[in-house]
């Protein structure tokens, strides 16, 4: 799943898989200004707000840059739940992880192979 048109096009650029992958880590930092989604510190890992074992994708919009404090300590705890715990909490980062994980992703492959097909009567 990709945020717009042009990231697959710019995924293509590169060499090797694990190019591609700091790439699109990178850009998800780049959007946070390399700060911790919940506590602002300097970002040192991505946290799935949704945990992965609780079914949470790999999707961009479900990774958010985190310290390892805040990532180690949320652990596999609801993102929100948790969140309104910490001493740190502000309504407006918390509005601005809800705004990240809703957006909308473009999926190349919505069409599926059948549906180009022409129809063809039996």
């Amino acid at each position: 799943m990709f945020n717009s048109e042009q990231e697959p096009l710019a995924l293509l650029i590169e060499l090797t898989p694990k190019l591609a992958k700091r790439r699109y880590r990178q850009s998800i930092y780049e959007a946070w200004d390399n700060q911790c989604a919940y506590c602002k510190a300097e970002a040192t890992s991505l946290d799935h707000v949704i945990p992965r074992f609780k079914s949470g994708s790999n999707n961009r919009n479900n990774l958010v840059p985190a310290c390892r404090r805040c990532n180690t300590n949320k652990a596999s705890t609801k993102m929100e739940e948790w969140y309104l715990q910490q001493e740190f909490f502000e309504q407006i980062q918390l509005d601005r992880i809800k705004a990240w994980t809703s957006q909308e992703l473009v999926d190349l492959f919505q069409e599926s192979y059948f549906n180009l097909q022409p129809n063809i009567a039996v």
